[in-house]
């Protein structure tokens, strides 16, 4: 390893190194924002709760599928389904350091209860249709063109009596307001868990910090199991890669054309753009 890569790994080893790393170099938004995707909760406050566990050059070999079927036709006829994994035969990929963490939140919870339930003859709720224009004519004033298509597709209506027969029961869901934010409410603390894995590149290959990052979640991703995720948030990623590159790379014109700062922006883009973390360590 290059004597980065060396004087990242020894870094590690202090507690305090990684709580800078997580909260200030990478950023705990970063982080949980990579892993998770809240669908009806939204993220009020975030803290480091814990590092739970911490190793290095952690390796995860790839294990090798084969699926597929077997036939013979002498002396008798016989077909057999193959569905065979060898563990441990495919690619090896290493995280160079692996941060196992706990990421506390305040969340507020979105999702508005049922209130009521108001069903009805929905040609009297259209204030009756005498043929099928006026049908569409006033369904397109409530319903997306779409809609209305599918609708009439789906249901083969042809005329008034088939939507009569198949589409006039009305049923209307009535909602709560969401429950006001409490940020002292228990409820609404919640904790994530995700696992870290940080990866040293010495120098400004983007392409090959990609590729390589990228080979590790995927195998990662299918050999490791995780946790399921806590309700009202959606795992984008159980395992967050960072690719870490010592600042003295950022240099104007070492891509041709841009400046060190343009560089530095643009890296941690296309990174972000893939759920994962680019980071630069100053003084490395």
């Amino acid at each position: 390893m290059s004597s980065f890569g060396d004087k990242m790994l020894l870094a590690f080893l202090g507690d305090a190194f990684v709580t800078d790393f997580l909260t200030n170099q990478v950023g705990l938004t970063a982080i949980f924002n990579a892993a998770y995707d809240l669908t009806d909760l939204q993220l009020q406050a975030l803290a480091l709760a814990s590092v739970d566990r911490k190793t290095f050059q952690s390796p995860t070999f790839e294990s090798i599928r084969i699926t597929g079927t077997y036939e013979k036709i002498i002396p008798t006829s016989e077909r057999s389904q193959i569905d065979r994994s060898m563990k441990r035969f495919g690619r090896l990929v290493w995280a160079e350091v692996r941060l196992d963490i706990s990421l506390a939140t305040k969340v507020q919870n979105l999702a508005m209860p049922i209130d009521s339930v108001r069903t009805s003859n929905l040609v009297e709720d259209l204030g009756g249709v005498p043929d099928l224009a006026t049908l569409r004519t006033k369904l397109l004033a409530r319903y997306a063109p779409s809609v209305v298509d599918a609708m009439f597709k789906t249901l083969r209506i042809t005329t008034i009596a088939d939507f009569e027969q198949r589409m006039n029961l009305l049923v209307q869901l009535f909602f709560k307001p969401a429950p006001v934010f409490d940020p002292a409410d228990p409820a609404n603390a919640r904790t994530f868990p995700v696992s870290v894995c940080v990866k040293f590149q010495p120098d400004l290959n983007i392409s090959d910090a990609l590729q390589a990052a990228k080979l590790c979640r995927a195998v990662m991703e299918r050999e490791i199991d995780s946790s399921p995720p806590p309700d009202g948030a959606d795992i984008k990623t159980p395992f967050v890669v960072v690719t870490m590159y010592p600042s003295s790379v950022l240099k104007d014109d070492a891509i041709p054309g841009m400046t060190a700062g343009q560089i530095q922006t643009s890296v941690q883009a296309l990174f972000a753009a893939e759920s994962m973390v680019a980071s630069f360590v100053a003084g490395a």
